[in-house]
């Protein structure tokens, strides 16, 4: 594990052992900016010597993976990123909110989504996206206000989504559609769903079929196959009189999609060394023989062909979350309290190190009995008593970080002390 410097600027130098930070910091020359990553800042001037640093990172919908080298093969940081995947459901869930305002007895609050510019503005994304896209960039920022990188390898992913959708089309395939020979849209829809109800009711259906629009026209639904499923008219009536919900199924070209819209973009805001799968998946197995994980990836990723590195024993697992906790209530009526702000001194998300155990604060009682779970959400301790002898080592940010083992790499004789952890 290594101590990272900045200098009396701010400007990261090269990171030295634990050893000579100490030694620093009980001479009065340096002081603690960060603990995780540890960090300090000196006090005083310094040369400002640095070398050159690679730095590598995977790109991902889900997981981001993140390393960097020195000239001499010395890997300095390894990292692995959990992207947020509830930013569409926060969003849907506000707008819940805005709209049962106008039903109350309260300030009555005019609809204002006829002029919101940010709906036609141009190259605008998604919320789900743009917070995927942001955190790549607050990757590289971080490892920048550390590190003193001169040179970043990206690697960038393309997907044949008609090959996801259909995978044995070849050839021509690809210029014939899956609608051709259909004389429109309703009957190829009638044709894919096999002239047979899709609500999954086991009730007994009727023999006259309609054609159900997912989104409503009247909401900015479109006529496109993806939008339309084949309901009986007796479930078709039952579900817009609000009997019934429609359970929908996963996108296989979701993760796909997200990663063609953010490699594009990162090209636009980010000038790197553009990488791809193959060479990063022969460099991980063939000559650093490694597991499979994305900061192994990353870690091939900044290495020149043929070069042998020796990985570091840790890594920064990263999880982002939402800058706050807003929900107040809980229950169907909403009869229950839910504490927001601090309670016991203690947010959300705050590391803590408890006589149960040391993880992240996950849910709060009034009783003082904390439920804790460690970065990757995994269960610490589901009631423990914070109030005593419990010492908060980190406060909540939007990037939660803790520093755990890696991955042993492959052919290499494991400890027995960690074989049985």
């Amino acid at each position: 594990m290594l101590a990272y410097v900045l200098t009396k600027h701010g400007k990261p130098l090269m990171p030295c052992q634990p050893a000579k930070a100490r030694k620093l910091l009980n001479a009065g020359k340096a002081k603690v900016v960060s603990r995780v990553p540890f960090t300090i800042k000196l006090l005083h001037g310094s040369s400002g010597y640095t070398q050159h640093i690679v730095a590598g990172m995977d790109t991902g919908s889900k997981h981001i993976g993140c390393a960097a080298k020195s000239v001499n093969g010395e890997v300095l940081y390894q990292s692995e990123v959990q992207l947020r995947t509830d930013v569409s459901k926060q969003m849907q869930q506000r707008a819940m909110y805005r709209r049962a305002r106008r039903g109350r007895k309260c300030r009555y609050r005019k609809p204002r989504w006829a002029n919101r510019a940010a709906i036609r503005k141009d190259g605008r994304l998604a919320p789900s996206v743009r917070s995927k896209l942001d955190s790549h960039l607050r990757e590289k920022h971080q490892v920048e206000s550390i590190l003193p990188v001169e040179h970043w390898k990206v690697e960038t992913a393309s997907f044949d989504i008609h090959k996801i959708t259909n995978p044995d089309v070849m050839g021509v395939g690809y210029q014939q559609g899956a609608q051709k020979d259909y004389y429109n849209v309703k009957a190829y829809v009638l044709h894919r769903d096999g002239y047979m109800c899709q609500s999954g009711r086991k009730v007994k259906h009727s023999t006259k079929l309609h054609v159900h629009h997912k989104v409503f026209r009247s909401q900015g639904g479109t006529d496109t196959p993806s939008n339309l499923k084949t309901l009986c008219e007796d479930c078709h009536n039952d579900l817009h009189a609000g009997k019934f919900e429609l359970k929908g199924k996963k996108s296989k070209t979701k993760h796909a999609t997200e990663i063609g819209i953010i490699k594009s973009r990162l090209k636009q805001c980010w000038d790197f060394e553009e990488t791809f799968g193959y060479e990063t998946k022969f460099k991980r197995e063939q000559v650093l023989a490694l597991p499979k994980t994305h900061y192994y990836d990353a870690l091939a990723i900044c290495c020149e062909d043929g070069e042998l590195i020796q990985p570091a024993s840790t890594v920064f697992y990263k999880r982002h979350v939402s800058n706050g906790d807003y929900q107040q209530t809980k229950g169907i009526r909403s009869e229950k309290q839910i504490p927001v702000r601090k309670l016991f001194g203690l947010k959300k998300h705050d590391f803590v190190l408890t006589p149960q155990g040391k993880g992240f604060v996950k849910g709060k009682r009034s009783t003082g009995y904390f439920a804790l779970e460690t970065i990757m959400g995994e269960k610490v301790h589901a009631s423990a008593n914070i109030k005593k002898n419990t010492v908060r080592l980190a406060a909540r940010t939007t990037t939660l970080t803790q520093l755990m083992e890696a991955a042993i790499p492959l052919g290499t004789k494991v400890p027995r002390g960690i074989a049985e952890k």
